[in-house]
């Protein structure tokens, strides 16, 4: 069972077994919440508004044959007041109660769901890499084998078709292995890792990139290291591709800023581009593996970071507008622990 399946298996589970009971906790908090918005009902009632009601009901209702009127007025008064209050206090927390666990509800459906289609998305795929490498291994040997056969014995334009033939295949072999490490399981090995120490070094990886497509760099790393138990090789190929994309989205120019940071037990990594921006649409696709715009890639880059940055604990956030550009925060557990 590859990470996948297993997400996608761990996510049923929660959702299928979920909590045995009420909350204590949950059941604590609410009483005491309840208890406290009572006693504020009513002092409310109290300092406030009993003095100008009752004053209302002597105005209207004086003298000595109106007395026992006046007192089940008042009294009438402050029970529907202070009860009323209260019922529609309790009901409106209960209601904000149920709400978030059902759209908790909601969330986890939604991600079962998407876990799922990626994990059958990635093992027919992986099926297809897989019967489809051998074959690609032998024509490659096969035209390699020819090249030699013929050297010198043909013009050197017809000579190239068959370099062009070994490209092709190689391009083919290099699309295959990208399926299969997508559909593979990773297998983390984490130590203590500083994000500051990541940064420079993709960016120093995709200079050639950054300086085809004429982007400024700016680098914000916090002054303290930012460091946490990561799988070093996976966080920066995760790393890699998200910035990569930054790039191949300004391919007139622009600004790339890396910034890092530790906020709330939460490691971070922030990459920011000015390019073109996302719709709210190409936004929900983003993680959707083989959904490309470009026209060359496969679009396993965004699924392949986020299944990284998953199985660290972690979570990517993506914040983006048509024309404004895009950001794209990783959060990552400061502890030592990783998913299993």
């Amino acid at each position: 069972m590859n990470v996948i399946s297993k997400a996608s298996h761990r996510d049923r589970m929660r959702v299928l077994s979920g909590k045995k009971g009420p909350d204590p906790r949950l059941i604590i908090i609410f009483t005491v919440l309840t208890l406290v918005l009572t006693a504020a009902v009513i002092m409310l009632w109290e300092k406030v508004l009993r003095p100008p009601y009752y004053a209302w009901v002597d105005e209207n209702y004086p003298g000595v044959e109106n007395i026992e009127q006046r007192d089940r007025l008042e009294q009438r008064g402050e029970h529907f007041f202070i009860s009323v209050t209260v019922d529609v206090i309790v009901v409106s927390i209960l209601l904000a109660i149920v709400g978030r666990k059902q759209q908790r509800l909601v969330e986890a459906h939604e991600r079962l769901a998407h876990n799922e289609k990626i994990a059958t998305l990635g093992q027919v795929a992986a099926q297809v890499a897989h019967e489809v490498r051998n074959p690609l291994s032998g024509l490659l040997l096969y035209s390699e084998h020819l090249k030699t056969k013929v050297a010198g014995k043909l013009p050197e334009s017809e000579a190239q078709l068959i370099d062009k033939i070994i490209a092709t295949i190689n391009h083919l072999t290099s699309t295959t292995e990208q399926i299969l490490n997508f559909a593979r399981p990773v297998t983390l090995a984490p130590r203590r890792l500083d994000l500051n120490r990541v940064v420079p070094d993709v960016i120093q990886l995709l200079s050639a990139e950054i300086n085809n497509h004429q982007i400024d760099t700016k680098l914000e790393l916090h002054e303290s290291p930012v460091t946490g138990m990561l799988d070093e090789p996976s966080i920066r190929a995760a790393s890699l591709n998200l910035m990569l994309n930054a790039v191949q989205a300004m391919p007139r120019g622009g600004r790339l800023t890396v910034s890092t940071g530790a906020t709330n037990g939460k490691l971070w990594l922030l990459i920011s581009d000015t390019g073109a921006g996302m719709s709210p649409e190409q936004i929900k696709q983003l993680f959707v593996p083989f959904n490309t715009t470009k026209s060359r890639g496969l679009g396993l880059g965004m699924p392949y970071a986020q299944k990284i940055i998953e199985q660290h604990g972690g979570r990517i956030l993506v914040e983006s507008q048509q024309g404004e550009g895009t950001q794209v925060k990783i959060e990552l557990p400061a502890s030592e622990g990783v998913n299993p």
